[in-house]
């Protein structure tokens, strides 16, 4: 019976239609049996040989070969070849004593407190500059525009039409030349200086008498002869005793627009000779003068703000008062006359070595 089973072989199923019907695969033996292989493809059933798993898996072999072969690499992180006490974005030809200045954070350090001492620098140089030199001072002369320089030109050589020659303040300090006709500046006295100098050598030239060395003569001792004035204004003010609103940089200023009459006299010699340099010396001269006793006037015999005392009722002590405010108005007087009256003296000092001396064939031609 045993054989029998055996050569009949399983029983085939039945076809039914419906799939439902058949109810629960049973499953076999084999299925039953069967483990995974580790490293194998299919499945080995604990007690089959080898002839008999690879009969009945031909099939798998067969697909199994077929596929193309691919090669497992294993991917091996490279080590790295720097040392162990390299660190990142360092040059290794770098000394090692000096390795830390490379790294960011001190560099970024470094950097700032470099800026910080930069500008510690500039700050103390800027504050001992300004002992010697007033550049905050000089800003306020030079703040000037082009309707400002011609209008004060035209005041300085026809003063007389003008009638307000007061001064405009803005909370007790003067409004900047720009704003102000009256005030006085230092841009005009510069260029008319500089002006002169170049007028003074070509006047030279015309005499057949220019050399290089006449351009530094005139430059040299026309500001030499400004600063032996400005000394001696200063002194008569100091030994005088006078108190007035002026400047050092005002009375510069003032004294240097000479040199724009200067510079009208040279050109009236260039056309007319000895006789346009007089008659320009004696107009420029008078205009000059009239321009700085209104324009000195507002400053020199104003007087200082001072603290109010409380009136007294001693008669010597009012008598003495009076005496000596009458006494230090003359001071002023004076000293404004000695401003406007040396000008003029020195407007011809400089010029005079300047007359041509062909006067008698430009008279008669």
């Amino acid at each position: 019976m045993f054989a029998q089973t055996l050569g009949s072989g399983p029983k085939k199923p039945k076809r039914v239609s419906d799939v439902n019907a058949m109810g629960a695969p049973v499953a076999s033996s084999f299925d039953q049996t069967m483990q995974p292989v580790t490293g194998s493809i299919g499945f080995v059933p604990p007690n089959a040989g080898a002839s008999s798993y690879m009969s009945n898996n031909t099939y798998e072999f067969q697909q199994y070969a077929s596929y193309p072969e691919v090669s497992q690499q294993t991917h091996v992180p490279q080590r790295s070849t720097m040392p162990s006490n390299q660190q990142p974005g360092v040059d290794p030809g770098f000394p090692s004593q000096f390795v830390v200045f490379q790294q960011p954070i001190v560099q970024d350090m470094a950097l700032q407190y470099g800026q910080k001492l930069a500008d510690q620098g500039k700050v103390l140089m800027n504050t001992q500059f300004e002992k010697y030199v007033p550049v905050t001072k000089l800003k306020y002369y030079f703040a000037v525009d082009n309707k400002y320089v011609i209008n004060k030109l035209r005041l300085i050589f026809f003063p007389f039409s003008q009638l307000d020659w007061s001064l405009k303040y803005d909370h007790d300090n003067p409004v900047q030349p720009r704003y102000d006709i009256n005030a006085p500046d230092l841009y005009i006295p510069t260029m008319a200086y500089i002006t002169y100098v170049v007028l003074a050598g070509l006047v030279l030239g015309f005499q057949n008498r220019f050399s290089p060395e006449q351009l530094g003569i005139q430059a040299s001792s026309a500001l030499a002869y400004s600063i032996f004035e400005l000394v001696i204004y200063m002194l008569t003010l100091y030994i005088a005793n006078i108190s007035t609103t002026l400047k050092t940089l005002d009375l510069l200023a003032l004294s240097g627009y000479k040199y724009a009459s200067i510079v009208l006299i040279l050109l009236c010699s260039i056309f007319l000779k000895k006789i346009g340099y007089y008659l320009s010396w004696l107009y420029t001269s008078a205009s000059l003068a009239f321009f700085l006793l209104r324009t000195l006037k507002a400053k020199v015999l104003s007087e200082p703000a001072q603290t109010h005392e409380p009136p007294s009722y001693d008669p010597y002590r009012q008598q003495q008062q009076q005496f000596e405010h009458n006494i230090g108005r003359k001071r002023k007087l004076y000293f404004l006359f000695l401003v406007t009256g040396l000008q003029p003296l020195l407007a011809f000092w400089l010029s005079m070595h300047l007359i041509p001396n062909d006067v008698a064939p430009s008279i008669v031609n």
